[in-house]
């Protein structure tokens, strides 16, 4: 979605909310999904293992592509269409299609735990501000993202800053609180 037509569409949702002229002020909060991620260690815990787990696969498929390349390599040094030849050939077919299925099963079962991981952390997370934000009398909980114009930043970076949508913030970062209140064994957090 374009930044411009997000920001006309947030306005109508603000004025919508707000109502008249004379209404309560609008309560809203911000939170730093980002820096969560970051800080929030029962996260991470869960995540550095499939992060090990990703590395071991990796190595897996070197190994196998280097006993790929030294069929291959064979197959090269054999006369062509002999029985050998068409031996190598059979087993360098063989080799790739097992290495391509062992490559597809093995990032589709990491991307499933890496998913459960996430879409439990996310629950948990929407639980945690839907609690706050109707404790604290918040009618609107925004994504803020972590963005800053430092020099030497990558260019997505430099271009997610340039694109924010949260221009200018004073005192509606509910960060702390929602990363603290995960944190906190009573409210269903670890910490």
């Amino acid at each position: 979605m374009n930044i411009n037509v997000f920001a006309a569409c947030l306005s109508v949702i603000l004025l919508s909310i707000c109502g008249v002229k004379g209404a309560e002020p609008l309560s809203v909060g911000l939170v730093n999904v980002d820096r969560i991620l970051k800080e929030y260690k029962p996260l991470n815990d869960k995540i550095d293992p499939l992060k090990t787990e990703a590395k071991d696969l990796d190595g897996a498929v070197q190994v196998r592509q280097a006993e790929l390349e030294t069929v291959a390599n064979q197959a090269r040094q054999t006369q062509p269409g002999s029985p050998e030849f068409q031996r190598l050939q059979i087993q360098l077919v063989k080799l790739q299609t097992d290495l391509q299925q062992f490559v597809a099963k093995g990032r589709h079962d990491l991307q499933q735990k890496e998913a459960t991981v996430y879409l439990a952390f996310f629950r948990q997370l929407d639980a945690e501000i839907s609690k706050y934000a109707k404790a604290n009398g918040l009618k609107l909980v925004l994504r803020q993202y972590e963005t800053s114009f430092e020099d030497g930043q990558s260019l997505p970076d430099v271009a997610k800053a340039l694109n924010r949508t949260i221009l200018y913030e004073e005192g509606l970062d509910i960060t702390d609180s929602i990363l603290k209140a995960m944190r906190t064994p009573a409210s269903g957090g670890q910490r």
